[in-house]
């Protein structure tokens, strides 16, 4: 996972697999067809766990109003991000290179139970006149996007990881401006410019 995160599918060799491996080539090929099965037993791996960890987030967190949901569903986010950037650098790659592990991370990113709890509560206010006219989905969607930029420009992109206070800072001010800007006629005075 490691050579593939820092090299990406394409500059991965099986020569470079079984030398960190400590092992043949042939014995790669033994369990592994093709490099490409191995990348897909990896992707699959590390989606798994993800899923799970998703699966675990924050339960005592989904019967609490949207801005703790979002909340807790942002910092889990930004910390197994910031605990695991081997996962968001092999994601990386694998958009650069269009490889399928893009849509398949884009799609477990649903299964998280807070991002459905999430939706369902914007739903639920904008039926009920609360919230503005929005779409929920594409609402939850905007959050996760943006949360994935920060982690990407800040776990991978930087040459310096930012402070646990700023992690904490950047959720606190993420999630005031998606409730704030999803309440009908109201406004908070401190995000006025």
């Amino acid at each position: 996972m490691n050579l593939f995160a820092s090299l990406g599918f394409k500059g991965t060799t099986t020569r470079a697999i079984a030398s960190a491996a400590g092992v043949s080539e042939a014995i790669i090929f033994r369990h592994f067809r093709t490099k490409e099965d191995l990348y897909d037993a990896i992707i699959t791996t590390s989606i798994e766990q993800r899923t799970e960890i998703w699966s675990n987030e924050a339960p005592d967190a989904l019967d609490a109003d949207l801005p703790t949901l979002m909340s807790a569903y942002a910092q889990s986010f930004v910390r197994q991000h910031r605990e695991d950037q081997t996962f968001i650098r092999l994601m990386l790659y694998s958009s650069l290179q269009d490889h399928k592990f893009r849509q398949r991370f884009l799609e477990s990113s649903e299964l998280s139970p807070l991002i459905k709890k999430i939706r369902e509560k914007i739903q639920s206010g904008v039926d009920s006149g609360d919230f503005l006219s929005v779409d929920p989905q594409l609402t939850t969607m905007s959050l996760f996007f943006s949360l994935l930029q920060y982690c990407l420009s800040r776990f991978v992109g930087s040459s310096e990881l930012p402070t646990q206070e700023a992690d904490d800072a950047y959720v606190d001010n993420l999630i005031r401006l998606y409730t704030n800007s999803l309440q009908s006629g109201v406004s908070d005075p401190a995000l006025t410019l």
